[in-house]
């Protein structure tokens, strides 16, 4: 069951990015500039970013493996759409479906992963697990496509990008299984009083707060580390070296987390400890020579997906959340922190123009650490290494009804 979910989740990523790896072709054929082009990107993480809690409602309603299946499906219909369009307003609104469909995946495919191992010791490296094929994902999309597409041009790398999306949704709807015993995973009536428990959920609200700065200043990091590196002098080896490993080094940051929380009771302070990490790295870059801009490229890739794997654990860890709220829960979470990604990038920018690069990088490092605190607001989550110590282990046969 992991490794079909952990299929989906590359799947997902790859054709998250693999546009971009056409923005050439598509800018000649609809004559537009590359900066137009690079709208494709925004409509994805838009629809992406707003419809993770309705993925979850979707299984919720109708259960876990129709939501996986059908979250890919939609995504390899409008990869597969994009291929065909004839104008380029077509092709944003199929990147918008596409998006749509890859937030259901998401939040669901986290749940589904969470809730196999949920009374397991091996809970957050299962988590870690999926939230590495993400990654990967990522750097199949932007590398191993850039192949693909200059052997056979941007058409049919989306034709096939979708046609791999399809396959795995095909397995999924074939094999994938839900723990026995748990009815509530094949579909249950939406409630108000369900709603109040995965709307109303206290940690995914603080947690998602808390990861807010990290995950907008990562997602302004990648996107202009690259630039920055030549504002800076850097040759095209170190910038490009550092562009590959801000991606990369997030496949073995977050099995790594998986392991390490496994076997740590406090995830709180494993997660914070994470996060301040990355402010350090972010408020330093500024002041990096080419040998340390590459490594802090490293440590920011690897540090933030271990804590992005530590923080995905949190709705299974969770007092008060059944198994069939999970999914909307990590779409709650993934909802609040997408917005660091609308906002941080923009604020950058900002600063860049007013005040240097300099200000910017050291405003990012600042504005990570401070919002992350709010964590320590949140109740502790239970974790599978906590019974080492004395404490109990949730399960999700017998979840209490009062709420986090």
């Amino acid at each position: 069951m992991l490794a079909i979910v952990s299929a989906a989740f590359i799947a997902m990523a790859a054709n998250q990015v693999n546009i971009s790896t056409g923005f050439g072709e598509i800018s000649a054929e609809f004559g537009l500039a590359i900066s137009d082009v690079a709208l494709l990107i925004s409509v994805f993480v838009l629809t992406y970013g707003i419809l993770h809690v309705p993925g979850g409602f979707v299984a919720t309603r109708w259960g876990l493996k129709r939501a996986m299946a059908w979250g890919l499906t939609v995504e390899a219909i409008g990869v597969l759409m994009s291929a065909t369009s004839t104008s380029f307003v077509w092709l944003i609104f199929w990147r918008g479906v596409a998006g749509a469909g890859a937030a259901v995946l998401a939040a669901v495919g986290i749940a589904a992963a969470s809730i196999w191992f949920r009374e397991s010791k091996h809970h957050a490296l299962a988590v870690g697990i999926v939230v590495g094929a993400f990654s990967g994902g990522f750097a199949l999309g932007l590398y191993t496509w850039a192949e693909i597409t200059f052997l056979t041009g941007w058409r049919t790398s989306m034709a096939i990008g979708g046609g791999v999306c399809l396959v795995i949704a095909v397995i999924i709807a074939i094999w994938f299984r839900v723990p026995t015993g748990i009815d509530s995973l094949a579909g249950t009536r939406l409630t108000k009083q369900g709603l109040k428990e995965a709307l109303g959920a206290r940690n995914a609200w603080l947690y998602g707060i808390a990861f807010l700065g990290a995950y907008g200043s990562y997602f302004a990091a990648t996107q202009l580390i690259s630039g920055y590196g030549g504002t800076r002098g850097f040759s095209g080896d170190v910038v490009a070296l550092a562009a590959l490993l801000i991606g990369l080094a997030g496949v073995p940051g977050s099995v790594v987390a998986g392991l390490v929380a496994d076997r740590i009771a406090n995830l709180r302070a494993l997660f914070l400890t994470g996060v301040l990490l990355e402010a350090l790295f972010l408020a330093l870059l500024p002041f990096a020579g080419p040998t340390l801009f590459w490594l802090l490229a490293l440590g920011l890739g690897f540090i933030l997906n271990f804590t992005l794997a530590i923080w995905a654990t949190v709705p299974g860890r969770s007092r008060g959340i059944s198994p069939e709220n999970i999914g909307t829960v990590v779409g709650l979470m993934l909802s609040i922190s997408a917005i660091g990604g609308v906002i941080l990038p923009w604020a950058f920018g900002q600063l860049v123009e007013k005040s240097g690069y300099t200000a910017a990088w050291i405003f990012l490092g600042i504005s990570t650490a401070v919002v992350s605190v709010i964590c320590l607001f949140a109740r502790p989550a239970a974790n599978a290494a906590a019974t080492s110590h004395g404490e109990q282990v949730d399960k999700p046969v017998a979840v209490s009804r009062d709420g986090v």
